[in-house]
Order: C-alpha cells, then sequence, then structure tokens
C-alpha cells in the first residue's frame, strides 16, 4: 500500500512542477463554469421555468455537475499513448505495481489536486452571486453512480490510450470522445431537456453515467416514473454492467497490445 501512497504523492508534486499550464487550466474551467452560470441565469431572466426546472434547481444542477466532471474526468491516462509511441511505457512495464492499478492511482491524485481548487473557485462564485444551491438528497445512490462514473470514465480512457499499440493517430479519437462528452453526458445541461426519444437512446450508451445521473440522483428524490418504467435499481445495474464491459474491453486491448508491442532502444 505504501508504494501506492508514493505514487500518488509523486503525481500531486508533478503540478506545482509545471505550475502555469496548471493555473492555465484551473483558469479555462473557471471560465467555463462562469459562462455556463451566466447563461443559464439569463435564460431564467423572463421564463421562471424552462422545462422541469426552475432557476434554483438549474443553477443547484450546473455546479453540482461542474464539480463531479471535475472528479470523473480528472485523468492521467492521455499521456499512455504517447509513451506507447516513444517506447517509455516499457519502464511502466518493469516497475512491480499493477500498470491499472498504478495510473488509477495516478488518476486519484490528479481528481484530488483538480478538486482542491475548484472549491475555491466554487466558494468565489457563491460569494459573488449567491446562488441558492439546493442540498443533496440522496447520497446513498449518489455515491454509488459517482464511484462508477469514474471507473466507466478510467476504463474508457484506457481504452482509447491503448489505441497508441496499433497507431500513431491517438489525438482524432480522443478528441471527438471529449467533444461528444460536453454535449452527451449532462454537462452543459441536463439530458432530460431532450426530447424523449433522443434522452431514451442515450440512456443506453455509458454517457448519461458520467455527470448526468450522479448528479439528478443526488439533487432528487428518484423515482420510476421520472425515468419512465426504469427505476434506481435498474439505473444502479446498468452503471456496474458499463463499468464491466469498460473494464473488460480495456483489459482485452491491454492484452491484445502488449502481444503486439515493439519498440527500438535508445
Amino acid at each position: 500500500m505504501k508504494k501506492y501512497f508514493a505514487i500518488f504523492s509523486l503525481t500531486v508534486k508533478e503540478y506545482f512542477v509545471y505550475r502555469l499550464n496548471f493555473i492555465l487550466w484551473r483558469v479555462r474551467v473557471f471560465i467555463n463554469l462562469l459562462i455556463l452560470f451566466f447563461l443559464w441565469s439569463s435564460v431564467f431572466e423572463k421564463n421562471p421555468q424552462f422545462g422541469s426546472y426552475s432557476k434554483d434547481s438549474m443553477l443547484s444542477y450546473i455546479i453540482y455537475a461542474n464539480i463531479i466532471s471535475n472528479f470523473v474526468l480528472g485523468t492521467r491516462t492521455p499521456e499512455i499513448a504517447g509513451y506507447i509511441n516513444d517506447g517509455k511505457i516499457i519502464n511502466d512495464l518493469l516497475k512491480p505495481v499493477s500498470f491499472f492499478t498504478y495510473y488509477f492511482t495516478r488518476d486519484l491524485a490528479d481528481k484530488a489536486v483538480n478538486m482542491f481548487f475548484f472549491f475555491f473557485e466554487l466558494a468565489l462564485i457563491v460569494l459573488l452571486f449567491h446562488p441558492n444551491i439546493h442540498l443533496p438528497k440522496n447520497i446513498f445512490f449518489g455515491i454509488i453512480f459517482l464511484i462508477n462514473g469514474v471507473l466507466i470514465s478510467y476504463f474508457a480512457n484506457l481504452l482509447l490510450s491503448f489505441i497508441g499499440f496499433w497507431t500513431t493517430e491517438v489525438w482524432s479519437p480522443r478528441f471527438l470522445f471529449m467533444m461528444l462528452l460536453f454535449f452527451v453526458t449532462g454537462s452543459y445541461f441536463p439530458l432530460d431537456l431532450l426530447p424523449a426519444p433522443i434522452f431514451y437512446l442515450l440512456s443506453l450508451t455509458p454517457f448519461p453515467y458520467f455527470f448526468y445521473l450522479p448528479t439528478k440522483v443526488l439533487l432528487t428524490n428518484i423515482t420510476a416514473q421520472q425515468f419512465g418504467t426504469v427505476s434506481i435499481y435498474q439505473l444502479a445495474f446498468f452503471s456496474f454492467l458499463w463499468v464491466f464491459i469498460t473494464w473488460y474491453l480495456a483489459k482485452f486491448a491491454w492484452v491484445k497490445g502488449n502481444k503486439s508491442f515493439s519498440f527500438w532502444g535508445r
């Protein structure tokens, strides 16, 4: 266990080596939150209700969704593809630790650092605008969906990085994946504002389990009626199912990639 604490600590320290990069990243995240806050505030200036959401419930959703997205999306896995392409991955393969656990520990460090600074940014927004933020109502299931969202995101990101075993063109698939995430995971708006057929189709994918469902479950007492015929227990089952599917695909790609992996010495 000590070796994983050491990995966690070293990863955190890396952020203080490249301080400017990290500061610019946090500024971008803060500006993005401000834009969403002002956008939805302006929507409710003339309309007290938008769909099934009031101004307070929508702003609460946006804030919680951004908290969760900072935690779920924080990852160090994009660097793996580069390490595969230049052969540095061999250094990780020789370490006496599980590769999956090693990078999950690095991801946890990334999430911890980002969340630490995000709460300062959130406190600034609360002090400036005094939004009426709703308290969480379903913490138990909210935590379950949050953990599963983190795992689905982690394995999906690993799978994208393992493309590097077969091609050097790994930036394009990851860029498309990230663009898709911002629009179909509920980061910018609640997915239940979409037309029912589109919402139903999205519910069959892993995307709602990233941000939308953890946020929705936290903020409301989910009932079967709110998701058609699907209960919260069925949704929890599907979240575990997507964890298994993404883990299996990542593990399969890892095993196949290792068999085909070769590099030239330096």
